[in-house]
C-alpha cells in the first residue's frame, strides 16, 4: 500500500468516526470552539495581545507575535492556492476555500502557542524573597499561569479536533497545519530572544 493510499485511508476513517459521533448539543459546543481558530477571532486576539504587550511594556514580544500569526497565515494561504485540495464530503456546514492545510489549526498553534510561551516565560522568572502576603499573591499568580497554560494547550488540540468533527478538514490537513504553526512559533521565539539580546531588552519578559 503506497503512502498516499494509506494516508487517504486514515483521513477517511477519521472523518467517518467523527461523523458517526455527532450529536446536536455537542455540535453547538464544537462550533464555539472552532471559532477560536477563525481568522476574525485570531486577528482580534492578536491585536489585543499586541496592545497589552505595549501597555505592560513587553514591546519585545509584539513583532514576534505578529511574525508567528502573520507568517503562518501567509504560508497557509500560499499552500492552499498551490494544492487546492477539495473539502471533504458530508461536512456539518459549508466551508469555502481549499482544505489543505487547515488555517484554523495553523492559527491556533501560532497564536495560542505564543501566548503559552509568554506565560511560561513569566512563570520561570526568578523569584525574590518576599513577605507572607507577597508569597501568597505570588503562589496564586503561579496557579493562574498554570490554569491558563492548561486551557490554552487544550484549546489548541480542541480547535483541530473541531475541524474533524465538523467534517471540513482531513486529518492530514490538521497535522500539516499544526506543523506550519509550530515552525512559525519556534521562529518567533527565536526572534524574541534575538531582540532581547541585540536591542537592549525592548521591554521585559
Amino acid at each position: 500500500m503506497s503512502y498516499n493510499v494509506y494516508m487517504n485511508f486514515i483521513d477517511q476513517s477519521v472523518l467517518n468516526f467523527f461523523e458517526n459521533t455527532r450529536v446536536e448539543w455537542l455540535s453547538f459546543v464544537i462550533l464555539v470552539i472552532t471559532y477560536c481558530g477563525s481568522y476574525i477571532v485570531v486577528s482580534g486576539l492578536t491585536f489585543l495581545s499586541a496592545i497589552s504587550f505595549y501597555i505592560h511594556k513587553h514591546t519585545a514580544r509584539i513583532l514576534p507575535l505578529l511574525a508567528a500569526v502573520g507568517g503562518s497565515a501567509a504560508t497557509t494561504f500560499i499552500l492552499k492556492n498551490i494544492f487546492f485540495r477539495a473539502r471533504p464530503l458530508g461536512a456539518l456546514y459549508l466551508e469555502t476555500g481549499s482544505s489543505f492545510p487547515s488555517g484554523h489549526a495553523t492559527a491556533a498553534i501560532a497564536l495560542y502557542g505564543f501566548l503559552l510561551y509568554t506565560i511560561w516565560s513569566h512563570s520561570t522568572l526568578p523569584s525574590h524573597e518576599a513577605s507572607d502576603g507577597h508569597s501568597k499573591a505570588s503562589w496564586d499568580k503561579d496557579w493562574l499561569h498554570k490554569i491558563l497554560a492548561v486551557f490554552l494547550s487544550v484549546l489548541i488540540i480542541l480547535v483541530g479536533i473541531s475541524r474533524l468533527y465538523l467534517g471540513v478538514h482531513y486529518l492530514s490537513d490538521i497535522l500539516v497545519g499544526y506543523a506550519i504553526g509550530l515552525i512559525w512559533l519556534l521562529l518567533s521565539i527565536k526572534l524574541h530572544k534575538y531582540i532581547l539580546r541585540f536591542f537592549g531588552r525592548l521591554g521585559s519578559y
